[in-house]
């Protein structure tokens, strides 16, 4: 087994006006750039968060304040979350599948409705009506290929962990049967949609990952275990190059990658910390600590 405390740490984060700025928040469960400007998003315990030139705010009233889960942004038009109902919203837990049109104004249920708590959705970049999902209550691997409004749940082989203790997904954008998974066992991959799986490096696992493009084999992604730190592929993890970000007792666990700016790239912790680089890791910005943003 690759991982430590890590795992642990892993494990426990997975759990008015329209905008009001924040002073803190806690459990981040999504970070997605904007696909409209130079802001981000960050979903968390407490509802969505815009981040604008320093400025964090409360995005949505109160029952749409939701503890998104799985948080993810496919287009300029379309969220996508899952998770857990805001205390006052008149949703019942789990959440399913939830759309928003709104920049995350507010969300609406659309498929496996009380169902399913999907702690990772993963959509694929070039062909974004072919989605993952990883249903933390039941653990099941479920695929939908209509942009998630129908989904079939996927018999699993050859995986030795359960599927909900699978830590990062991402799938081939030429091939999106094509998947890799890091595990606490091992980097793992799929060549027939997520049925069968077969370890192709245990020396090495991946707490995040995210495809950069839908034309080319390019991923970042953090790797655990005889390789440390954040790494940069060009044949979809393949091979290595090292962008020389490294965390100590700490792991990143969502990357994110500029739409519009192929030097950007942020990234979130499992302890609540916040990083971003604009010329692709030469130097990094902290932007929050322990759920604290720095203005």
């Amino acid at each position: 087994m690759i991982l430590g405390s890590v795992a642990s740490l892993f494990i426990l984060s997975a759990c008015s006006t329209n905008q009001d700025e924040i002073e803190s928040f806690t459990h981040i469960h999504g970070l997605e750039y904007s696909h409209e400007d130079h802001s981000f998003y960050v979903a968390t315990h407490m509802g969505l968060l815009n981040v604008n030139e320093g400025e964090w705010l409360h995005i949505g009233k109160a029952e749409h304040q939701h503890d998104l889960m799985g948080y993810t942004i496919v287009d300029e038009n379309t969220m996508m979350s899952s998770g857990h109902p805001s205390p006052q919203s008149d949703l019942v837990d789990p959440l399913g599948v939830m759309i928003s049109e709104d920049n995350g104004e507010t969300w609406e249920p659309i498929a496996l409705y009380e169902e399913v708590d999907f702690h990772l959705l993963h959509f694929n970049k070039r062909n974004p009506d072919i989605m993952y999902g990883i249903d933390a209550y039941n653990s099941n691997l479920y695929h939908s290929e209509n942009r998630g409004y129908d989904w079939e749940m996927i018999e699993v082989e050859g995986l030795p962990v359960p599927v909900a203790s699978i830590m990062s997904l991402t799938s081939h954008p030429h091939d999106p049967n094509y998947l890799i998974a890091g595990t606490e066992n091992g980097l793992f991959a799929s060549y027939n949609g997520g049925q069968e799986w077969e370890l192709v490096n245990g020396t090495y696992t991946m707490t995040a990952i995210t495809t950069l493009d839908a034309d080319s084999e390019k991923v970042v992604a953090y790797l655990i275990g005889e390789q440390e730190g954040l790494f940069y592929s060009e044949d979809f993890g393949n091979t290595w190059e090292s962008l020389n970000f490294q965390l100590e007792d700490d792991a990143i666990m969502l990357i994110s990658g500029h739409p519009l700016d192929e030097s950007s790239l942020i990234v979130a912790s499992h302890q609540q910390n916040i990083y971003e680089t604009k010329n692709f890791g030469e130097s990094w910005e902290t932007l929050a600590e322990e759920g604290r943003p720095l203005r």
